[in-house]
């Protein structure tokens, strides 16, 4: 079931950290393969602070959904 409007749920929280760290990931290893850079430390600092961006984006979009995806919409009678 879908949150609705200014509502989260742990379904949200749970979709929005797997999207968050697989994008990340994906997003800096193709990056880092193509130049040629080592995986190092750094890179995992720029991939933790790529994914928490990306789940606060996440969790805010659903904050700001209705349960049908309407953004700023309050739910139908």
């Amino acid at each position: 079931m879908r949150s609705k409007l200014f509502l989260l749920n742990a379904r949200d929280f749970i979709k929005g950290l797997v999207l968050a760290i697989i994008t990340a990931v994906m997003t800096f290893l193709v990056n880092e393969l193509q130049t040629g850079a080592p995986i190092d430390y750094e890179l995992a600092k720029r991939v933790g602070v790529t994914a928490l961006i990306a789940f606060m984006s996440y969790v805010v979009k659903n904050f700001l959904t209705n349960s049908e995806g309407q953004l700023l919409t309050a739910e139908k009678s």
